[in-house]
């Protein structure tokens, strides 16, 4: 049973960078067009920053169900909101929105 979670865990992981990579290094490397090529790159990275934030989202889920913190760790909420916090206030001061 643990064997089979540890190799459906490399499957995935393996399948997001090298598409996660492919994706950037294709979008990037191909197109003639700065301002194109920054955009996609910019919505890309904005995929994987809110594909980020959102994961814990099932955590979330599970401690509204069971009325119980216990499944939520304390250092992943800490720290995901002073990195959604600190990637905001960037955002603004260089007033790009899709950074904010």
């Amino acid at each position: 049973m643990v064997e089979n979670f540890q190799l459906e865990t490399v499957k995935l992981m393996l399948l997001f960078n090298v598409f996660g990579f492919g994706l950037v290094f294709f979008s990037t490397y191909f197109l003639h067009n700065p301002m194109t090529r920054l955009h996609i790159l910019g919505y890309i990275c904005m995929g994987f920053s809110l594909s980020v934030f959102a994961a814990p989202l099932a955590i979330v889920r599970k401690v509204i169900k069971t009325k119980s913190v216990e499944f939520m760790p304390f250092t992943l909420s800490v720290f995901l909101t002073l990195g959604a916090v600190m990637w905001f206030f960037y955002g603004l001061l260089l007033k790009d929105m899709n950074i904010a």
